[in-house]
């Protein structure tokens, strides 16, 4: 499926925290590329996340007793993810209570996530949205409403798909699908994301790294991922978090808690080599996901985002399929291969010998009179490949091309001159080029 395709058949599920669609959009994706999927049951702690029942949603009605106002089958975001059964009369005073909406977006629903992330309210509310222009017609002294929920014991889902390499470093493309009715805010980046997975394993048939794809829950889903596999934490590299993909805003990198580790500087390079105009922001200062579980104090892989920004329909049912362009995704599939294509050809080189080279025994000479500009170059190079840089960062440290550099270097790797160090976890937690 292509990735316009695979939000268009996902957009309307109820895709929340547990539920029985969450289990039928990662089948859908296991159709599409090779998926494990990890299962937390509910109930259980994992650290200090509990997972929370099986949510479904059976019908959800609001009438005046004569005609249906709006309903769950009007949008998925009529109803609030993990609100109660309800059924009665209540008066004009009362329903004004459990309503979400907006005069400034007068036409949409919105997403009322926080009866579902609030540990507190979940299960013991009920909120349902309508456009404010339907609000404003309410003129009744009561209204009926009828909500019919099923919950039952269920498991939190995390789909996983893991292109294995020769090193058993990983580093992870981060999405969430747990927002309904909703085709950016989460599921577009799980389009790009099998996408990019597809397209990995097609130019690089043998990895050096592990690369991951994580289908999640937001913020759940991670936190209880990584308390479950901390035995892996210290050996991810990094990870990207995909956010409002599809839209036709500009590109905004969010960067990592640090700012300036080794994937805050490949992130930059990848989006200049592209030709992509993009902004910055810091790392609480953007939308914010999973990677912040992944970059948090005590976990401390580094996590960046890659997102569009502003986006005028956040958190509302305007986020749909007419706001979504596939030029878009396509540019943020771009971005993400060519951070591979960057640490995939990158190492860190180290001599093997102390004494300096022989240079014109292996052609590796640029004369100092006829071609002084590359002979001070070469210098520049050689003499920081006792830096402990890898060779990326020598080029961004000379600020030339890396390109050249990494043309340069390979030919003394060829030579045995060098060895070629992978990178490491600890490598690519470093805030700044070493020397």
């Amino acid at each position: 499926m292509k990735m316009m395709e695979i939000i268009k058949a996902l957009l309307l599920k109820n895709r929340t925290i547990v539920s029985s669609d969450f289990e039928e959009c990662l089948s859908l994706l296991a159709q599409e590329i090779p998926l494990t999927i990890h299962r937390y049951p509910s109930g259980e702690e994992y650290g200090t996340w509990v997972i929370p029942p099986r949510w479904d949603v059976k019908k959800a009605i609001l009438s005046d007793g004569n005609e249906v106002i709006a309903s769950y089958e009007d949008h998925p975001l009529f109803l609030a993810p993990y609100s109660q059964s309800f059924t009665g009369w209540i008066n004009h005073n009362e329903l004004f209570e459990h309503i979400s909406s907006t005069p400034q977006r007068p036409d949409v629903f919105l997403y009322e996530y926080r009866l579902a992330y609030n540990f507190q309210r979940r299960l013991k509310d009920w909120v349902i949205s309508l456009p404010h222009s339907v609000v404003q017609k309410l003129d009744k002294t009561r209204y009926f409403i009828d909500i019919q929920v099923e919950t039952n014991p269920g498991h939190m889902l995390v789909g996983e798909s893991t292109i294995p390499g020769r090193n058993d470093y990983t580093f992870a493309v981060l999405t969430h699908l747990c927002h309904p009715g909703q085709a950016n805010d989460g599921l577009a980046g799980v389009a790009v994301g099998v996408e990019a997975i597809k397209r990995i394993r097609e130019e690089f048939p043998e990895c050096k790294y592990n690369y991951q794809l994580l289908v999640m829950p937001e913020t759940i889903g991670s936190a209880v991922y990584l308390t479950a596999q901390q035995d892996r934490i210290d050996s991810y590299l990094g990870a990207i978090f995909i956010e409002m993909a599809g839209i036709r805003s500009p590109v905004r990198l969010g960067h990592t808690r640090r700012g300036d580790t080794y994937l805050d500087r490949v992130l930059e390079e990848a989006l200049k080599k592209k030709g992509i105009q993009f902004t910055h922001c810091s790392f609480m200062e953007h939308w914010g996901n999973d990677e912040l579980i992944f970059d948090s104090p005590g976990v401390g892989i580094p996590g960046a985002a890659i997102e569009r920004h502003p986006f005028h329909w956040y958190h509302t049912s305007g986020d749909n399929i007419e706001v979504t362009d596939e030029s878009s995704l396509e540019e943020v599939v771009e971005i993400l291969l060519e951070t591979v294509r960057i640490i995939e050809s990158d190492f860190i080189p180290r001599p093997r010998q102390r004494v300096p080279v022989y240079l014109t025994r292996y052609n590796l000479y640029a004369d100092w009179e006829k071609e002084r500009s590359q002979y001070d170059l070469n210098s520049a190079i050689m003499e920081l490949l006792w830096s402990g840089m890898s060779v990326f960062d020598i080029a961004q440290y000379l600020k030339v091309d890396y390109k050249h550099a990494h043309h340069y270097i390979t030919q003394f790797a060829e030579h045995n001159l060098v060895e070629k160090l992978p990178l490491t976890p600890q490598y690519f937690r470093n805030c700044a080029q070493p020397l």
